[in-house]
Formats: structure tokens, C-alpha cells, sequence
């Protein structure tokens, strides 16, 4: 009888404490993303303002004006900021991080380095952080309040917010990517830029000829943007929302590439 009571209380004060950490994750996670504002000089733009390409074939220029991040101002808060991550239509609107000899290094800390249950945007170390790589991907919590990547799943398994939400911008000091994603769906947890040589044209076309006979009521795709081999593709990775062993991956093909003059 004792025992049945200490486990009740146990499992009470367990609840309790999950209910305030969100809470305090959340709060946390609110006033970080309130003070990125800061580094935006440009509001998100529609997809109908933007110039749109099949290809990145020849790249495009853009006055160094255009640039919708103030990076001056964010590379003097943090050196390891390696680019700028926007989804219009959504609240992605994040810096991007990556920290040398530390794959986790930010998993649990802000921009700043500071501790965040939040985390941030990261890249690891398989990557080049000029995002020139066959494949990049970008890991992020799947947050209960909403932010990092916390509406993914929620925006990307819906037909029509995919098409409203389907270009995806990451800016760089000296440069901005512009992708079209062409699928969202759900994955084993085992990492993708450790088994996957995506340099090597049959591993690259296998892959992603597998990932299009995912058959799951999570799971969307446009066969228009399908990627061939020497496209560069953009994945986005966070857990999955009922199953925190696997993982929700966005996917999206690089279609153009603008350098600031």
C-alpha cells in the first residue's frame, strides 16, 4: 500500500515537472526568438515577388542590399553563425549554427552559447557550412510550443499548407539559396550523412528513389522536384511527434542560387 502511494506521488511530481519545463521551455524559447528580430532587415517575402528557376544553373546576382539579414550585426554576437534559415508562411525564420569538434554543441545551447532546452538551428561537421555539399542538413527540436522546428511535421504532412510553404531560403553574408522542397516524411533514426556517400551518383539516385516509395499517411511529395544527381538537396531533421526514435525529415532541391554584388 505504501509502495502503491509513493509511486502515485512520484508519478504526480513527474507530471508536474514535465508541465513546468515546458512551460519554462517554452517562455525560454519565446524570448529567444523575439530577440532575433533584431538581425532582420527585410521582412519575408511571397513566393510571388521572387524570381523562380528549374535549376541553379548560372548564378544570379543581387545588390549586397538586398540581403534580408543584417549579418554584421549577428556575426559580432556570434562567430559561429553560418547562415540564416526562412520559411515563409512559417515562424522558421532562425540562424543556423555550427560549432567545430561539437556535433551537439548546440543541441542544448542558444547562439550565444548559453544553455537553452530550445537549442538551436545546427549543421555537424559532415557538412560544409557554405551549404555547397550534395546534401545538408539542418537539425532542429521538435518543440511543443511551436518554435525550431516544432510545426514542421504539423505544416508539411497537410497537401495544401506543402504547396503554400514549399520555398525555403537560407541566407548567407554573401549569398542566398532558394529551395522547393519535394517531400516530407518520416525516417528511422539512423543518421543519414553517416551511411550515405551522396557524392557517389548510384548511393545519391538509390536514395533517392527509396525515399519516393515511402508509403505513410505522414508522408508528401511533388514529383516536379524530384532531385537528380548533382542537384543540391536541403533536408530539414527533427523527431517525429509520436515516436521520438525516429525522425520527420523535410526535403527540398536547391532551384536558385543568387551572389550579393
Amino acid at each position: 500500500m505504501k509502495r502503491r502511494r509513493f509511486l502515485t506521488a512520484l508519478g504526480v511530481t513527474f507530471a508536474v515537472l514535465c508541465v513546468v519545463g515546458t512551460i519554462v521551455a517554452t517562455l525560454v524559447t519565446r524570448n529567444a526568438r523575439s530577440g532575433f528580430e533584431k538581425y532582420t532587415v527585410r521582412p519575408a517575402v511571397t513566393q510571388e515577388d521572387e524570381t523562380s528557376a528549374d535549376s541553379p544553373e548560372g548564378t544570379k546576382t543581387k545588390p549586397a542590399s538586398e540581403n534580408a539579414i543584417d549579418f554584421r550585426t549577428l556575426l559580432k554576437e556570434s562567430e559561429e553563425v553560418v547562415a540564416w534559415l526562412r520559411i515563409n508562411g512559417t515562424a522558421v525564420d532562425y540562424p543556423v549554427m555550427f560549432h567545430e569538434g561539437d556535433n551537439n554543441y548546440y543541441l542544448r545551447r542558444d547562439m550565444y552559447g548559453h544553455y537553452s532546452n530550445a537549442g538551436s538551428l545546427f549543421i555537424e561537421n559532415y557538412n560544409e557550412p557554405d551549404f555547397t555539399d550534395p546534401v545538408t542538413i539542418i537539425y532542429g527540436h521538435h518543440l511543443g510550443s511551436g518554435e525550431m522546428f516544432g510545426k514542421l511535421q504539423a505544416t508539411y504532412t497537410n497537401a495544401q499548407t506543402f504547396k503554400d510553404c514549399q520555398e525555403i531560403i537560407v541566407y548567407f553574408s554573401e549569398k542566398e539559396l532558394h529551395y522547393k522542397v519535394f517531400c516530407a516524411v518520416p525516417l528511422d533514426n539512423s543518421h543519414i550523412l553517416y551511411y550515405h556517400n551522396f557524392n557517389n551518383e548510384l548511393v545519391y539516385t538509390d536514395y533517392f528513389d527509396q525515399v519516393f516509395q515511402i508509403r505513410s499517411l505522414q508522408a508528401v511529395f511533388d514529383e516536379n522536384y524530384k532531385p537528380q544527381y548533382g542537384d543540391r538537396v536541403l533536408m530539414l531533421s527533427t523527431c517525429y511527434s509520436t515516436d521520438y526514435s525516429r525522425r520527420f525529415v523535410v526535403m527540398a532541391k536547391l532551384t536558385d542560387e543568387f551572389v550579393y554584388s
